[in-house]
C-alpha cells in the first residue's frame, strides 16, 4: 500500500513536469515567431536612426528639390542598403506627398514625394524631397508659396508626424511585403489629405459669397481670388506627383519587373504584353500594392475635381467683377442723369428768359415764369426715387438723391428771393 502511494505521488509529479516543459516551449517558439516576423535587434523607425549629438532619431534625407525622379538615380539607390551606408539590394517605392498640417489661418501644405526602402530583415526608411510649400498667413485661404531650406524644423516635423510607424510589419512579411504596406499607408494619408484642401475651398467659396454681396469690398474680392489661384497650384502640383508615380507603378519595377508588367496588364488589358494579368496568387503582396495604385488614381481624381471646381469659382468671381463693374457704371450714368436735370434745365430755362426777368420772384408772373425750374426738379427727384428701388439699398440712394434735389430747390428758391430787383 505504501508502494501503491509513492508510485501515485511519483506519477503526479511527472505529468505535472511534463506540463510545464510543454508550456514553455510554446511560449518558446511564439516568441521565436515573432523575432523571425520582426526581428527586434534591428531599429526599425520611419528611417534609420540616423542619431544627432542629442541622440534624437531624424530623418535623412530631407530634401528640397523640384527635379522629377530619374531611373539612374533610383537604381543606384536601390543598390544601396536602407541607410544608404553598404552595398545591398533594396525594395524601393516612391509614393505622393500631400500634408496639411497646422491650425486655421497658419496651416502648411507640403506637395513631394516618400521613398520608401527596405533592406536586410524588414528593415524600412523613409526618405522625403519636398517639391513645394505654402504658408498661411493668418487669414483663411490666404496662401503664399514658401521658399524653404532643408533646415526648416517646423515643416520638418510636421511632415515626419504623418509618416507611418515603421516598427510593425505584418506577421511573415517579406521586403517586398512590408514596401507595398508602408507604400499603401503612405498613399492612403496622402489621399486623405485631400479632404483639407476641399476644406480650404469650401472657406474660399463662402468668402466668396460674402464678398460679391457688397459693392465696396472689391479688395476682399480680390484677396479670395488670389488664395482661389494658389489652392489650384497645390491641387495641379498634388495631382502631378499622383499621376507621374501611378504612371510607374510606384517603381515597383527596380526590385520585380514581371510584377510590374503583369500590373499594367491588369489595368489595360488590351498591353500587347508577354505578362499576363497580376493575380491576387501572382505575389502575396500584390492586394497591398493594388490598394495603393488604387489611392493614388483616387488621389488624383479628386484633385482634378477639386481644380475644376476652382476654375468655376474663379470664372465666376471674373463675372461677378464684371457684373459689378457694369453695375457702377449703370449708377453713375443715373446720377449723371440726375444731375443734368437738375441743374441743366434750370439753367436752360434762365438762359432762355434772362434772370432779369425771372429775378426776384417777388411778383406773381415771375413766380409763374419759375415753374419749368420746379418741374426739372421734380422729375430728377421721381428718376432718383425710381432707381432707388431698383438697388439693394434703395432706401440710403433714394434719401441721399432727394436730399441733394432739395437743397438745389431751396438754394434757387431763396436766391430768386432774396435777388435785388433793378434800379
Amino acid at each position: 500500500m505504501p508502494h501503491c502511494r509513492v508510485t501515485s505521488v511519483k506519477v503526479v509529479r511527472t505529468r505535472a513536469q511534463r506540463d510545464v516543459v510543454r508550456i514553455t516551449r510554446a511560449c518558446l517558439n511564439g516568441l521565436a515567431y515573432v523575432a523571425k516576423a520582426c526581428p527586434y535587434d534591428v531599429e526599425m523607425t520611419r528611417r534609420p536612426r540616423a542619431r544627432d549629438q542629442s541622440g534624437t532619431p531624424t530623418i535623412a534625407p530631407f530634401e528640397f528639390s523640384m527635379a522629377p525622379v530619374s531611373y539612374s538615380a533610383m537604381r543606384d539607390r536601390a543598390r544601396l542598403d536602407f541607410a544608404g551606408l553598404r552595398a545591398a539590394k533594396s525594395v524601393i517605392r516612391v509614393t505622393p506627398l500631400l500634408s496639411v498640417t497646422g491650425p486655421v489661418g497658419r496651416r502648411s501644405v507640403a506637395v513631394g514625394r516618400t521613398r520608401v526602402v527596405v533592406s536586410g530583415r524588414c528593415q524600412a526608411a523613409f526618405e522625403i524631397t519636398i517639391v513645394a510649400t505654402w504658408q498661411e498667413s493668418g487669414s483663411i485661404g490666404a496662401f503664399e508659396l514658401v521658399d524653404h531650406s532643408a533646415n526648416d524644423a517646423d515643416l520638418r516635423r510636421e511632415v515626419e508626424a504623418l509618416l507611418p510607424i515603421a516598427e510593425v510589419a505584418l506577421p511573415g512579411s517579406s521586403n517586398e511585403g512590408r514596401a507595398a504596406q508602408l507604400a499603401k499607408e503612405l498613399c492612403e494619408s496622402s489621399r486623405g489629405a485631400v479632404a483639407a484642401l476641399r476644406d480650404i475651398r469650401y472657406a474660399l467659396e463662402n468668402q466668396l459669397a460674402s464678398t460679391s454681396l457688397g459693392s465696396s469690398a472689391t479688395a476682399e474680392h480680390t484677396s479670395v481670388v488670389a488664395g482661389l489661384l494658389q489652392l489650384n497650384i497645390m491641387c495641379a502640383r498634388a495631382a502631378d506627383q499622383s499621376r507621374e508615380l501611378s504612371r510607374e507603378g510606384l517603381w515597383v519595377y527596380l526590385s520585380d519587373n514581371r510584377a510590374y508588367h503583369s500590373y499594367r496588364k491588369l489595368q489595360d488589358p488590351s498591353l500587347l504584353s508577354l505578362y499576363p494579368a497580376a493575380t491576387r496568387r501572382l505575389r502575396p503582396w500584390m492586394r497591398l500594392h493594388d490598394t495603393a495604385i488604387r489611392h493614388c488614381l483616387e488621389m488624383r481624381k479628386q484633385l482634378d475635381a477639386e481644380s475644376e471646381s476652382i476654375r468655376s469659382l474663379i470664372a465666376a468671381a471674373s463675372s461677378i467683377l464684371s457684373a459689378k463693374d457694369a453695375d457702377a457704371q449703370s449708377r453713375f450714368n443715373v446720377l449723371a442723369a440726375i444731375a443734368s436735370v437738375g441743374i441743366g434745365l434750370p439753367a436752360l430755362v434762365l438762359s432762355l428768359y434772362g434772370a432779369d426777368i425771372l429775378l426776384p420772384m417777388n411778383t406773381g408772373p415771375r413766380q409763374l415764369a419759375f415753374a419749368p425750374v420746379a418741374l426739372a426738379l421734380l422729375i430728377a427727384a421721381l428718376i432718383a426715387m425710381w432707381q432707388g428701388v431698383r438697388l439693394k439699398r434703395g432706401k440710403i440712394w433714394t434719401a441721399g438723391a432727394v436730399g441733394i434735389v432739395l437743397v438745389l430747390l431751396a438754394l434757387l428758391l431763396a436766391a430768386g428771393l432774396l435777388a435785388p430787383g433793378r434800379t
